[in-house]
Formats: structure tokens, C-alpha cells, sequence
């Protein structure tokens, strides 16, 4: 029986083995474009069926050090960071130390008067109607912005952007408030919340959060065009924010989080698939639960999120019903388009299939 098994698994090998070989070389010239000269880098991972189909990088995580991108560097992931600032609330949920329909100002009681429709779900669906943190920066202002400058700025507005909950507006400052909201809630900082609920129990050693003194190792430095050629941009004045985009990561861990979310090692099965219901659209065919856009294509249902700050790129999406994610990083902004990528690879693995 033992020798029979044996030889099936090695006829399955036989089977498989060129089809895969064949899926890697065709994404292998997607990339064909960087060298180890004088690109930027690009880090790619192809999960199917629980288990790494492809894991490459390409290119350069430090042009002047000369520093090859690895599938370990550590790239910032922007505005994908968004959806563990949603995983901490619902953690927190979780253990009766908050309720989504509680409003901002059971947090921060100085908070202007409309704060009371600003309620956590609210702004987890991006309805809550708070303002642009990004309009309200003064013109002169050269030193990064914090998150508590964050919440000073809005507190200073007597008014919403809009009537809260009455339409969707992508909103980097609900984000910004909700990680103060979670260091409020939990005692902790927000920092070493997502540390120790969510990295550290997922065993993904490399993922942390930005900070002007913060040691990242690994890490990809971020460029940007300028007049045709590729300047370091590795920082701006909205880069030290963290609910809204300051999570760096590899995506080598990234494997361990997208396989945690088939599973109840965060949350139970009840508010996981709430975090992937739709509470509000931004169009007609796409909605947004919390931290993830969420639509249908092909036929299925397909998770993304994306994310785009000085110097970094990031892309990731996840369709449950096929087991299949990918996950693009890259250390360039400007003229970095990863969509085109991400649809070549799904193409390759669901539609051409």
C-alpha cells in the first residue's frame, strides 16, 4: 500500500510539474523588464491551494547599496496596511472592549459635536464623513505629521466633510483615528497591539510599523521619478502615520496572514466574514467591507486592496472560492502600475487555466 501511494504522488509530480514550470516562466517575462543594474525592486508571491506557487523579486530594494529585492524585504505596504487597522478593531470587538456602533467621541471626548454619528463602523466603511487630513496639513509645515497631529487637525473642524453615513468617501484620516481608537481601547499602542495580536501569534517576524527611529530590517528604500530617472524618496510628511498606511512588510510573511484568513487564529468565523461583507460602494460593483474592497470577477468572488505612498507600491488580492492570492510589492510609486501584473497572473491561473 505504502509503495502504491508512493507512486501515485510521483505520477501526480510527473502531471503537475511542467504545468508549473510553465506558469513560472510565463510570469518570470511579466518581469523580464527589471535587472540588477539600476531598477527599482518588485516582490512577487503566488498562493494556491495553501501553498507558495511562486515566491520571486526582482530588481533593486537599494539602488545605491547595490541591494537585491528578495521575497524577504521588507517593502511599506501603504494603504494595505488598512486591513490589519480593520483586524485590530475586530480583535478588540472581539473581547467586548469596544462595539463598532460605538462613536469617536466615547474616545475623545473633545471631539467637535458631529462626532457623534462618527461611529467606528462608519469609519471602517469610509462614511463617516470626516475631513481630509491631507487638506487641513498647513502649506509650511516641513515636519512629519503624527497621528495625534492627525487627530488635533480634525478636532479643530467644527464641521463634517459630509453627513455621516450618508455616501462613501475613501478616507485615510478614519484609518489614522481608528489606530489611536485601538491604542485607547487596548491600553497599548497601536504598534505593539498588531505585534502582539496579530504578528507575533502569526509568527511574522519581519512585519512591523513605521516610526522616525524604527529599525526595519530588510527594508526596501523608496524612489520615485523625476524627470526620467529614479530619485530616492524614501519618506514624506504623511509617512509616520500608521493606521492608514504605516505597516512594512515582506511577502514572505504575507503568506502567513492571507492563510490565517481562511481560519479562526484571529477571528471568529462570524465577524471574518463580516470584515469581507460589503457595508458600503464606492461603484455600483464594488463594495467595501472593512480594510478590503470587495468584488466579483470571473465569476468569483475577489478581495483586493491596494496601496500607493512616496516611493512604494503594493497590490493584493485574494479569491477564496479558487484558493488563490498574489501578493506584488515594490519599492517605486511614481510609473509603477501593478494592476497589469496582478490581472496577467490571474489570467495565467483562472482564466487560461
Amino acid at each position: 500500500m505504502r509503495l502504491a501511494t508512493c507512486a501515485i504522488l510521483w505520477l501526480l509530480l510527473i502531471v503537475t510539474t511542467p504545468v508549473q514550470a510553465q506558469f513560472s516562466q510565463r510570469i518570470d517575462s511579466l518581469f523580464s523588464s527589471y535587472n540588477l543594474q539600476n531598477t527599482t525592486g518588485i516582490s512577487v508571491l503566488v498562493i494556491k491551494d495553501g501553498k507558495v506557487s511562486y515566491k520571486k523579486a526582482f530588481g533593486l530594494a537599494n539602488i545605491e547599496q547595490h541591494t537585491p529585492a528578495t521575497p524577504a524585504t521588507n517593502y511599506r505596504i501603504a494603504s494595505v496596511t488598512k486591513q490589519f487597522t480593520a483586524m485590530a478593531v475586530l480583535i478588540l470587538a472581539q473581547q467586548k472592549k469596544l462595539s463598532l456602533e460605538d462613536p469617536i467621541t466615547k474616545f475623545f471626548p473633545g471631539f467637535p459635536p458631529y462626532g457623534k454619528e462618527v461611529t467606528i463602523r462608519r469609519m471602517l466603511h469610509h462614511t463617516a464623513g470626516l475631513p481630509d487630513y491631507g487638506n487641513l496639513m498647513p502649506a509650511n509645515r516641513t515636519t512629519p505629521l503624527s497621528d495625534e497631529d492627525v487627530l488635533e487637525l480634525v478636532s479643530q473642524q467644527d464641521t463634517a466633510a459630509f453627513t455621516p453615513g450618508s455616501r462613501f468617501s475613501y478616507s485615510n484620516t478614519a484609518y489614522v483615528l481608528l489606530g489611536l481608537i485601538v491604542a485607547k481601547a487596548s491600553g497599548k499602542s497601536f504598534a505593539q497591539f498588531l505585534k502582539e495580536n496579530i504578528f507575533v501569534p502569526l509568527k511574522m517576524r519581519n512585519t512591523t510599523t513605521n516610526a522616525p527611529d524604527a529599525r526595519i530590517l530588510n527594508r526596501a528604500y523608496g524612489y520615485n521619478l523625476r524627470d526620467g530617472q529614479l530619485k530616492l524618496m524614501d519618506q514624506s510628511r504623511y509617512s509616520y502615520l500608521l493606521g492608514d498606511g504605516g505597516v512594512y512588510s515582506s511577502v514572505d510573511d504575507f503568506y502567513k496572514w492571507d492563510q490565517a484568513l481562511y481560519t479562526k487564529r484571529l477571528l471568529q468565523p462570524a465577524l471574518l466574514k463580516e470584515m469581507f461583507t460589503p457595508g458600503s460602494w464606492p461603484t455600483p460593483s464594488l463594495g467595501y467591507g472593512y480594510g478590503w474592497e470587495i468584488e466579483t470577477k470571473y465569476g468569483l468572488k475577489r478581495y483586493v486592496h491596494t496601496g500607493g505612498t512616496t516611493g512604494f507600491s503594493s497590490y493584493y488580492v485574494r479569491y477564496p472560492e479558487a484558493h488563490l492570492s498574489i501578493v506584488i510589492f515594490g519599492n517605486q510609486n511614481d510609473g509603477l502600475a501593478l494592476g497589469p501584473y496582478v490581472e496577467a497572473i490571474e489570467r495565467i491561473y483562472i482564466q487560461e487555466k
